[in-house]
């Protein structure tokens, strides 16, 4: 190989050495790599510890909603716009997270009191899931529209249903018959709900919980574009980005579009 040639070979290797071990994606200091509650559920970025940010600081490294409690036996607990949930798993490779209701927990018979609602959370809804309809305090009639839950049934002779959502019996109106509508979200395949049936089986269903997956939050897109890591500010509720070197700027990293702000 002849001097220019191999010199430029020498240039283009030591660029790209150099140009890899920069882009190592290495979190700022002020972003914990792994936090947990106690019961080996890893919680880390977009997920922040709510417990940690309220003694010891004011900024979440996370996104803003993402905030987790730790309940007294180690159980991280997420709140929704319309319940609590536990969070039995997280799964940072197919951003995904597996919720249980925390008011149902350990029961056989659940009687589920709140419809899901997401509202500006950044989570949809997985492709494993499935949405189950309860129909609560039916009135009793001579020829039962179909097999009520038996677990459920009431001193003053109402009924109560479950259907997969859309599979309700159509000549029933059930909006007019029953006092409540409740929407439920299980995992399709549920093992208890296979071999069980529904009737039988939505209790065990819904303690094996759901999965919502997460989406880059709006807020947060520029900040993650630019190498950063979205931020909260708990006092003033205002969105920041945290750079590699734990600088706080407004909105990205890169050069030329710093503003760095204040962390208190």
């Amino acid at each position: 190989m002849s001097k220019p040639l191999y010199f430029l070979f020498a240039l283009s290797i030591t660029f790209m050495t150099c140009y890899a071990n920069n882009s190592n994606d290495t979190s700022p200091t002020s972003c914990p790599s792994d936090d947990d509650c106690g019961n080996g559920v890893p919680i880390r970025y977009p997920f922040w510890r709510q417990s940690i940010i309220t003694t010891t600081t004011t900024i979440a490294c996370g996104y803003p909603n993402f905030g987790l409690e730790c309940s007294k036996d180690g159980q991280p607990i997420l709140k929704l716009p319309t319940d609590t949930y536990y969070v039995k798993d997280i799964n940072y490779e197919t951003n995904s997270i597996t919720l249980v209701d925390i008011d149902i927990v350990n029961q056989s018979c659940p009687r589920a009191k709140n419809n899901i609602s997401l509202e500006t959370f950044p989570l949809v809804y997985s492709p494993l899931d499935l949405n189950i309809s309860f129909y609560f305090n039916c009135s009793s009639s001579d020829t039962s529209p179909a097999d009520p839950i038996g677990c459920m049934k009431n001193s003053e002779r109402k009924q109560s249903f479950v259907f997969f959502s859309g599979n309700e019996t159509d000549d029933y109106d059930w909006h007019t018959h029953c006092q409540e509508q409740i929407v439920v979200t299980v995992l399709k395949n549920d093992n208890e709900i296979q071999s069980d049936g529904l009737i039988t089986g939505f209790g065990a269903a819904m303690n094996n919980g759901f999965v919502l997956e997460w989406m880059k939050a709006g807020e947060c897109a520029e900040c993650e574009g630019s190498g950063g890591f979205c931020g909260y500010n708990q006092t003033n509720k205002q969105s920041m980005c945290i750079c590699k070197d734990d600088s706080i700027v407004a909105k990205s990293c890169k050069k030329g579009m710093y503003t760095k702000i204040s962390a208190s």
